[in-house]
């Protein structure tokens, strides 16, 4: 299989436009035409079709578009794998949720390079569910979640908590006032979410709903509202009075875990990887 096949299939899935996805892979819209042709006769069903001038996924190319994904992946670790040098004997996936990318994962790299000898890093931010799926295929070797998904390949250790604190631009303010001012939802895992409904006296409609705290304070910061949001993070913003808390809201307190399978090889060196984490205070990067 050549996989520039796949790549075209993906950029056009994902532009949903020949032109566009010839643009972004410096090719003519002919030879991304010809690919897709190549790849149908290998497949040997249409995986595009046209309606009103837009192009959509056929069955048989949203279910291809996840396989697709995947051999791309593996093949760009197999490349990883093989290119790294003898002195960078340990590689480490290491994926995350963005808002705990954002609170404090990103800080905590640094850390990881400067005390394991011969680390070699790659990253990837995304869902818990997709982060999930992809430690489970093997192209992540840990993934650091709130919520850890209960599987039995997969061993979860607790790695700290994050303290949230409900915080508004203005000062004096009540639950109840939230509404007024414009409340910021952060995404703060599933149970959060299922406690979020109680924390209220009234259901509140979020003027924005983000999964990255940066991006809510800065909202908070500009425009005015509420948000959830990291004790670490904000509490310098208190101490300026740019940001006040909530009276009478109550903390939240979100447990934070390292996941990783209990049956790969690499699983005895992810130990000091996982003794750094924890030994961290979940502060956030420097802005």
């Amino acid at each position: 299989m050549n996989t520039e096949l796949l790549r075209t299939f993906l950029e056009v899935s994902r532009t949903r436009h020949f032109g566009q996805a010839a643009e972004n892979l410096f090719l003519t819209q002919s030879a991304v035409s010809f690919r897709i042709r190549q790849l149908e006769e290998i497949i040997g069903l249409p995986l595009f079709t046209r309606e009103r001038n837009n192009i959509l996924l056929t069955s048989a190319g949203d279910r291809l578009l996840p396989h697709a994904e995947n051999i791309l992946a593996s093949w760009q670790l197999a490349l990883q794998d093989v290119a790294v040098s003898e002195g960078q004997d340990i590689q480490l996936a290491l994926g995350g949720t963005s808002n705990l990318w954002d609170t404090f994962l990103q800080a905590a790299l640094p850390r990881l390079a400067a005390t394991i000898e011969g680390l070699h890093l790659r990253t990837e931010i995304s869902s818990a569910q997709e982060l999930t799926r992809a430690l489970l295929a093997g192209r992540l070797d840990m993934i650091v979640v709130l919520d850890p998904p209960q599987v039995a390949e997969l061993e979860a250790i607790k790695i700290g908590e994050i303290e949230l604190v409900l915080v508004s631009s203005e000062a004096e303010m009540t639950p109840e006032d939230l509404a007024r001012t414009g409340y910021i939802f952060v995404d703060w895992g599933t149970a959060f979410n299922l406690q979020h409904a109680r924390l209220f006296p009234q259901p509140v409609i979020p003027v924005l709903h983000t999964a990255q705290s940066h991006i809510a304070l800065e909202f908070l910061l500009s425009h005015g509202g509420s948000a959830f949001l990291p004790t670490a993070l904000i509490t310098p913003y208190i101490e300026k009075r740019q940001v006040f808390p909530v009276t009478g809201a109550i903390s939240v307190s979100r447990e934070v875990f390292a996941v990783f399978s209990n049956t790969s090889t690499l699983t005895p060196s992810l130990q000091p990887v996982v003794d750094l984490l924890r030994d961290g205070d979940l502060k956030p990067s420097p802005t």
